[in-house]
């Protein structure tokens, strides 16, 4: 749903995409985070999602030795997009982070800040999104090769020829657009979140196709360098960094695009993080302004304003009888969702409210029971009450 707003002078916010090729200081740029603060003078407490398998764990006896207390980082390790955006939701909720064992499920413990309070992220960074696009178009690839089997059954091919459909399989147009659509949802969740952003990614060369004098297509280099994985990452960041090494060796920074205007379109070397500091410091006073338009959120109202259009054109040609069933399916649907946030609701707030153990009773019934543990994943109100039976016992 569109959202608006009077024009008056609202908080900035960091909104970065660093890419480079490795070892080109995009990580220790990324993690100078911890040595920021807020606008009151707190320092900056940084969820950090690590897509590269321990990037920042080579700084953090530095920054301990500097005199930043670690216990205002939280450190995820991750290479899935969907649970990037799971913690992206958590942040835009105010939810709780959890602690995780060593197979990555969550715990009944909170996470706390240094003050000893449930962690709330001032600024979360995604380090190396280019792995996590490997991940999601592995996936698709996968999926796509269990829609070559459905098609090779149907066709009733076996042998050679079945096995040759589904390892030859490769993915479709529509595939393409699921990834694109997942990298720019990513930067638009980021903006939404309302705390500051930055992601890093590899670099790769742009190419063009060119058509030779056979007719065939081939993809020719253009000599430029681009962020490597989701297409597009640049469109959406407020502010994208291209880093290299100067032929002395030096870390530099090419800042292609600043629209807060503390580097616009200048070479630095050895760059500093610390520099957009003076973006925080100058939002003291101002209004806080959240935009909240993901694409996800874009999509669900693109579909009930189609929805709308469908009901109208059918009502010109169909009954009243047969348009009202329509209109109650919808509603139905509407009514779901919204019953099942409910549901999620009141069972968040139970849980919330128990100690440990009986936060670890509360599971073991859950699983006795057959039932999942991870309800905010749930969107059938039906099985969401039988939790909530069961956590309020």
């Amino acid at each position: 749903m569109a959202r608006g707003r009077k024009a008056t002078t609202v908080k900035k916010k960091i909104n970065m995409l660093l890419y480079g090729e490795p070892f080109t200081g995009k990580s220790t740029f990324a993690s100078q985070a911890a040595y920021m603060h807020n606008e009151d003078g707190s320092p900056m407490r940084i969820l950090y999602i690590d897509c590269e398998s321990g990037s920042i764990d080579n700084y953090l006896d530095d920054m301990e030795n500097n005199g930043v207390d670690l216990n205002n980082i939280f450190i995820v390790y991750t290479q899935s997009l969907g649970e990037i955006l799971d913690y992206i939701n958590k942040i835009k909720n105010n939810e709780d982070f959890y602690e995780l064992d060593s197979e990555g499920n969550e715990t009944e413990d909170i996470v706390l800040d240094a003050d000893g309070k449930p962690f709330r992220a001032d600024i979360i960074i995604v380090d190396g999104v280019t792995v996590a696009h490997q991940a999601a178009q592995q996936g698709l690839l996968e999926f796509s090769k269990k829609r070559a089997r459905v098609r090779a059954d149907s066709k009733g091919l076996v042998g050679d020829e079945k096995l040759v459909a589904i390892e030859g399989s490769s993915l479709e147009t529509r595939d393409w657009g699921n990834i694109s659509y997942k990298g720019s949802n990513l930067c638009l969740s980021l903006l939404s979140t309302g705390i500051h952003s930055i992601i890093t990614c590899r670099e790769k060369d742009e190419t063009i196709p060119v058509k030779d004098s056979e007719g065939k297509i081939t993809n020719v280099p253009t000599g430029k360098k681009i962020p490597a994985g989701f297409k597009g990452l640049d469109y959406n960041m407020h502010t994208v960094i291209r880093f290299f090494r100067n032929e002395d060796d030096e870390v530099c920074a090419y800042v292609e695009k600043d629209r807060t205007n503390i580097h616009p379109k200048e070479t630095l070397v050895d760059p500093q993080l610390l520099d957009w500091q003076v973006l925080i410091d100058s939002s003291v006073g101002k209004t806080n302004f959240v935009l909240n338009n993901d694409l996800a959120t874009a999509v669900d109202t693109e579909q009930k304003i189609y929805s709308a259009e469908v009901m109208s054109n059918a009502s010109k040609s169909l009954s009243k009888s047969d348009v009202e069933k329509m209109a109650n399916v919808d509603e139905d649907v509407s009514d779901d969702v919204s019953r099942a946030k409910e549901l999620q609701d009141q069972i968040k707030a139970v849980i919330n409210k128990l100690s440990p153990v009986a936060k670890k009773e509360m599971k073991a019934k859950l699983e006795a029971d057959g039932l999942p543990t991870a309800f905010n994943k749930v969107t059938d109100p039906e099985m969401l009450n039988k939790i909530l039976e069961v956590v309020s016992a």
